[in-house]
C-alpha cells in the first residue's frame, strides 16, 4: 500500500497549455482539461478578449456574468493556486504574443473563421519550426452524429476549412493536428452542443498525448 501511495503522489499535474479561445469549445475543452486528475496540465496560459453574451449558455450555466470577459471568468472559476493554475489574457491572441508560445507544452487554437486563418497559419510556422504540438479546429459544424476526423499534418486533410490553409502554404509537419467535422458554414448546418462535446473531447485526448509524449521523449534523451 505504502507504494502505491507513493507512486500516487508522483502524478502530479506538469506542462504548460496555451489555449487560444474560451468560447463554446474553448470553454468546454477547458473545463475537461481542469478535471484531469493524477496529471495533466499544471499552467494553462488562456487568450480571451471576448465578453460573454447573454445566449452563451455555456459560460452562464456555470456561473458566468453577461458582460464578463471569458478568460478572466475562467480563471476565477478553474484556478488552483500551486495545484493547476490558469493565468488569463483578457485580449485576443495576436501575431505581437508568438513569443509566449515558447514556453508552452502544447498549444490548442480554438479560434475558427475566415478572418484568422491568416493568425492559424502564422501560429502553425511558428510551433512548426520549433516543434511544438499545435491542436486547432477542422470545423464544428454538424447535428451530433457526424465523423470527428483527426488529421495530424495539413498534408493528410482531405476536407474542411484546413483545406483553405492547405492552399495559403500552410507548413507539413506532424505537431500540427487538425480536429473536427470538415464541414463548413456553407453547409448550411447547426453547432449542436453534442459535436462541441465530441470535439472538445478529442482535442483534449490529442493534447494530453502530445504532453505525456514530450515528457517521455525528454526523458529517453536524458537517460542516454
Amino acid at each position: 500500500m505504502d507504494k502505491v501511495l507513493e507512486l500516487e503522489r508522483k502524478l502530479n499535474p506538469f506542462g504548460t497549455l496555451v489555449l487560444l479561445g474560451a468560447g463554446r469549445l474553448g470553454g468546454r475543452f477547458l473545463s475537461r482539461a481542469v478535471q484531469v486528475h493524477r496529471g495533466g496540465f499544471k499552467e494553462i496560459l488562456l487568450f480571451d478578449g471576448g465578453a460573454v453574451e447573454e445566449n452563451d449558455y455555456f459560460h452562464i450555466q456555470l456561473g458566468s456574468r453577461p458582460g464578463e470577459n471569458k478568460a478572466l471568468f475562467f480563471e476565477r472559476l478553474y484556478s488552483v493556486p500551486g495545484y493547476r493554475e490558469i493565468k488569463s489574457f483578457p485580449y485576443n491572441f495576436t501575431e505581437e504574443h508568438l513569443k509566449v508560445l515558447e514556453k508552452a507544452s502544447v498549444v490548442v487554437s480554438t479560434i475558427a473563421g475566415g478572418d484568422t486563418l491568416s493568425l492559424v497559419k502564422r501560429i502553425g510556422q511558428f510551433t512548426a519550426e520549433r516543434g511544438i504540438p499545435f491542436i486547432t479546429t477542422n470545423g464544428v459544424f454538424g447535428f451530433g452524429d457526424e465523423e470527428i476526423q483527426v488529421f495530424e499534418g495539413i498534408e493528410k486533410v482531405t476536407v474542411g476549412p484546413a483545406l483553405f490553409l492547405k492552399e495559403m502554404g500552410f507548413p507539413k509537419a506532424e505537431n500540427v493536428v487538425f480536429v473536427g467535422t470538415g464541414k463548413l458554414i456553407r453547409d448550411g448546418l447547426p453547432i449542436s452542443p453534442v459535436i462541441l462535446d465530441r470535439v472538445a473531447d478529442a482535442i483534449l485526448t490529442v493534447s494530453l498525448k502530445r504532453l505525456y509524449g514530450r515528457r517521455d521523449e525528454r526523458a529517453d534523451k536524458s537517460r542516454s
